[in-house]
């Protein structure tokens, strides 16, 4: 086996799906993906542990995302809450 290149296959593919996920353009499947390389014992450790930081970063981004639109729409009740009783 070639393990140079099955070393650089697997980092393309780490380098493609993080690629996708930092533009905002991703899927189930990319998600799933990334979450599939970070598996230890199955991968090089290094990729594993690459694929890993960048999985917790995208949850932690969604997380974020998610907290954020909550608030959003909290403060887009509280004002229109605020207009109805004003009026």
């Amino acid at each position: 086996m070639d393990f140079e290149r099955y070393y650089l296959d697997l980092f393309e593919m780490l380098n493609a799906c993080c690629k996708k996920i930092a533009s905002g353009k991703y899927d189930r499947a990319d998600s799933d993906h990334l979450f599939e390389l970070s598996k230890k014992g199955r991968y090089p450790g290094v990729l594993s542990e690459l694929a890993e930081s960048f999985g917790m970063m995208m949850v932690k981004v969604e997380a974020r995302e998610f907290r954020l639109k909550e608030m959003i729409e909290e403060l887009e009740q509280a004002k229109s809450q605020a207009q109805g009783n004003g009026n």
